[in-house]
């Protein structure tokens, strides 16, 4: 009987397995990719932990975009689902993004987020869903799917008018939804445009912003609004501030500085840490998150994209003794002034 018992558990447990797979995964089976057994082993690390298997695993992702130029990539995003699905079969660098995305749609509509707690994942580049237990949104969310995820944001916040931070399909969805989208560039926007630093107050979600240049060049120099979200009691009172392409000038942090818990920089060169430290215009963060990693429509470094090798170069050097490195679809749980 006990053994029945196990028995019809297991198949539950399988069926569940099975059913949770999209069908993207399951038509994979067609298909031969190299880059199937490297995503499956890295979903099964963490990037808390950066051993020699995961960073043998993130310098192998690397190989794969390498070859994969910004011009290949540009013409696979203008193209119909099924020749788009297609090319994510077989590209070892395009079936990662696709699975990050199917990975953090599944799991941002099936997460129960527990009180005194928030969910974080990293979907593409510089764009994050975060959930709580009393809401979820976006920060500079992109990807060819974006769109899908409009129904499970209850706000979508964008630092600047660049593609790749800026998804004008999923802005579309969010504004079919009437759900807020915050930026400093779409104007009449009312009340989510603003091209000064401003304050909001969406739900239990707390913002702050402050405008900054685009990378300190002089021909977009109000171009960026950073900003700070303070997502309330729910969550441990958990703090985020993203950067976006910013310059990271002081000056231009002034109205979101002070104690944050997860400040997301981009990749850790050198001009980043000037925002770190008790100065003003300076944040104190528990954890410092590096981002932008291979965004595809970039040229190769040192060209404009920002490389994991180079990005791994830059890791020690950042002036924050918990930096973490995490990759496309992976999802980090700020609990107990932690992430796990």
């Amino acid at each position: 009987m006990i053994k029945y018992v196990i028995s019809i558990c297991l198949l539950v447990f399988a069926h569940q397995a099975i059913a949770q797979k999209s069908s993207f995964e399951k038509a994979q089976n067609k298909y031969e990719n190299v880059g199937v057994e490297t995503i499956n082993r890295l979903n099964k690390t963490t990037p808390l932990v950066l051993n020699e298997e995961r960073l043998s695993l993130l310098k192998t992702i690397e190989t794969y975009s390498e070859p994969y130029s910004d011009v290949l990539f540009k013409e696979y995003l203008k193209k119909n689902e099924k020749e788009a699905e297609e090319l994510e079969h077989q590209e070892p660098i395009l079936y990662a993004y696709r699975l990050a995305f199917e990975k953090v749609l599944q799991e941002v509509k099936t997460t129960k987020v527990k009180n005194g707690t928030a969910a974080i994942w990293m979907l593409y580049n510089m764009g994050f869903v975060i959930k709580t237990p009393s809401g979820c949104f976006g920060i500079d969310v992109d990807h060819r799917l974006a769109d899908q995820l409009a129904p499970y944001l209850d706000f979508l916040y964008i630092t600047h008018n660049h593609g790749d931070h800026a998804n004008k399909g999923l802005m579309a969805a969010m504004k079919e939804l009437g759900k807020p989208i915050i930026t400093n560039f779409d104007i009449g926007n009312t009340p989510y445009f603003s091209e000064t630093a401003t304050s909001y107050k969406v739900g239990n979600f707390t913002l702050k912003t402050d405008i900054s240049d685009h990378l300190r060049s002089p021909k977009l120099s109000n171009f960026v609004s950073v900003v700070r979200i303070d997502c309330g009691e729910d969550t441990g009172n958990f703090s985020i501030l993203h950067c976006g392409d910013s310059g990271f000038d002081p000056t231009r942090f002034k109205k979101v500085d002070g104690p944050v818990d997860v400040v997301v920089l981009r990749w850790g060169a050198p001009r980043e840490n000037e925002i770190l430290g008790l100065g003003e215009g300076q944040v104190q963060t528990k954890y410092a998150i590096l981002s932008h990693l291979i965004e595809m429509r970039h040229k190769p470094y040192p060209h404009g994209q920002a490389s994991i090798t180079q990005t791994l170069k830059h890791l020690p050097n950042v002036a924050c003794d918990n930096t973490i490195l995490p990759f496309w679809g992976e999802k980090l749980t700020w609990e107990m002034d932690k992430l796990k």
